[in-house]
């Protein structure tokens, strides 16, 4: 009889207790996290460097979440991870500016849409961190009704990092060795662009110099859509018109992918073919200049072999497979802008020709030794891989807390060679980080987040982490004369926003450099937590995990011979 009653006590199904019981265990709350290290370019050689990289961040930002950290503080976390790994343009390692000096961007944006951003600071080790501070005192009163800021720049704000206790180091502290190669190069680059850029002084018979003719520059040429092919993924015409992509590549020239790359192409170069010199004028009777004399490769030596020992040997770029000593003509064909990289040498389609100027980059910088992987530098180590860990690009991270909150935040160092004080995506709200709150009358509760990567000034022109984060939330993309439509899937969503909003938007699209984005956006209601990412970009790498899983998981996304935009995502049940 006494088993009777115990099992008597037990609720059943229809009973209030029964009810609640299994109510509360379907709601058990579910944190995650998401991550990206940059969208640009990612050699299949060091793929898992970069995934590592990823995955431990995610790892550490769920480690606070499962220990009842917030949204921001994971978030925070996470970014705090890619900061100090040298692989990624952001915090320890980032590209340097002019002046060879470290200026960094962060932002992070809470549930409720409050930000705190920090912009061209010097000498943070943690920018995120002081973007997570700046974000916690903005809500605090001051004397006086002043409001309290919520972006900082500039001495500003490394002043208010020192105020407020956090890490600040000098320069040098920063500076990795690659930062350091690439700077170098960078300023080798923009003093020979500057050189060919001036125009050859003409004198008359009398001895007097002669007065210039206004003829285009590169710059001019290249704003005509017909005449844009040669800046598909080219740092060569970035070091002639100077501009520099954010987290641009880090070997010159339109060159091919190395061994094992996806999509490896081969390059064709015909030096007997007329290299166009737009310093000069159409008029002009003096001899073309002879090509200048290729200096060594003592800068390149600095981040591949030890001092003092011998560079490998020089050898041909190889032609369509063939390890032929000459180089293979082949005609020239137009085609519209592609993405340009943010990470790494990337190839050109077969049958491409890039002739900017006369000077070899490829043998300058030793690019052809790349492609034998079976040669390794002096130093013993492999060249490809010594190589490929240069540049990435703008970092990123989305965390949903265990009360529900979302939170998003970006890093970056910003592009290379950039003047003094240049504020990129990462501090702008908006631009490159934005957050879409839940309403309080909304049944679903729907909120979401959008971070983004690539080609920050013209991320900028359109608002594109705000303009994702709304397509999503709302349910629209563009349709026919700018006007929005609703649309239900949100992969349609994602795809449209990076083709139409941002790629043919009236101030991108007909621009000499090439629009590249990456994005990665979560969007949260009371069915479960949507993962979306998408770009344009060769690669993008990213990392997931929910507290319910054991180990993240990590994806580096590849764009394809034919794709124009490359996507994916999954979805978090609530447990």
């Amino acid at each position: 009889m006494s088993s009777i009653g115990e099992f008597a006590a037990i609720p059943h199904e229809g009973d209030g207790t029964f009810d609640n019981v299994w109510k509360r265990a379907a709601r058990r709350p579910v944190a995650s996290i998401f991550v990206h290290a940059g969208a640009g370019y990612h050699s299949t050689v060091n793929e898992k460097v970069h995934l590592k990289a990823c995955q431990d961040a995610a790892r550490i930002a769920m480690a606070f979440l499962k220990a009842g950290a917030t949204a921001p503080q994971a978030v925070e976390a996470a970014i705090r991870c890619l900061e100090d790994r040298d692989i990624t343009n952001a915090g320890f390692g980032s590209n340097l500016n002019i002046e060879g000096i470290v200026e960094c961007d962060a932002t992070l944006v809470d549930h409720l849409g409050r930000s705190g951003a920090c912009g061209a600071v010097q000498g943070v080790k943690n920018p995120i961190s002081l973007a997570k501070k700046i974000l916690d005192t903005s809500s605090q009163p001051l004397t006086l009704r002043r409001v309290p800021p919520n972006i900082l720049v500039g001495q500003g704000a490394k002043d208010f990092a020192e105020e407020h206790g956090l890490v600040t180091v000098r320069n040098e502290f920063l500076v990795s060795r690659n930062a350091k190669d690439r700077w170098l190069r960078w300023s080798e680059d923009l003093k020979r662009a500057e050189a060919r850029r001036k125009p050859p002084t003409r004198f008359n018979a009398e001895g007097w110099p002669l007065p210039r003719a206004p003829s285009p520059t590169v710059y001019d040429e290249a704003a005509d859509p017909a005449n844009n092919s040669h800046h598909v993924r080219d740092h060569t015409s970035a070091i002639l018109t100077g501009t520099w992509n954010e987290g641009q590549p880090d070997s010159p020239g339109r060159s091919g992918s190395p061994p094992g790359g996806n999509g490896s192409r081969s390059v064709t170069v015909d030096p007997a073919s007329p290299r166009s010199d737009p310093t000069r004028n159409p008029g002009d009777t003096l001899n073309p200049p002879k090509n200048p004399e290729r200096p060594s490769l003592d800068l390149l030596s600095a981040a591949f072999q030890p001092r003092g020992s011998p560079a490998a040997p020089e050898e041909s770029v190889e032609c369509a497979g063939l390890k032929q000593e000459s180089p293979c003509p082949a005609p020239k064909r137009k085609q519209p802008p592609l993405p340009s990289v943010n990470d790494g040498p990337v190839g050109c389609d077969d049958g491409e020709v890039d002739m900017v100027d006369d000077f070899d980059y490829y043998r300058t910088y030793g690019f052809d030794a790349w492609y034998d992987q079976g040669k390794p530098t002096a130093s013993g180590r492999n060249p490809v891989n010594a190589a490929m860990d240069m540049v990435s690009d703008t970092v990123g991270a989305i965390a949903i807390d265990l009360q529900g909150n979302i939170a998003a935040g970006s890093s970056s160092g910003g592009i290379g060679m950039k003047h003094k004080g240049r504020t990129g995506p990462a501090a702008l709200v908006g631009v490159g980080t934005a957050v879409v709150p839940e309403d309080p009358d909304d049944d679903l509760a729907t909120s979401v987040a959008a971070v983004t990567s690539g080609t920050g000034e013209h991320m900028a022109t359109c608002f594109a982490s705000g303009k994702c984060a709304e397509r999503l939330y709302q349910g629209t993309r563009r349709g026919p004369g700018g006007r929005d439509i609703p649309e239900e899937d949100e992969h349609n969503i994602m795809e449209s926003f990076i083709l139409d909003d941002f790629m043919n938007h009236p101030g991108i699209r007909d621009q000499p450099s090439a629009g590249a984005i990456g994005v990665m956006a979560v969007k949260k209601d009371r069915s479960g937590v949507h993962f979306y990412f998408a770009h344009n970009t060769d690669s993008f790498a990213l990392a997931s995990m929910s507290s319910t899983e054991r180990e993240p998981l990590c994806v580096m996304s590849r764009l394809g011979k034919t794709g124009r935009v490359a996507q994916g995502g999954r979805k978090v049940r609530l447990a």
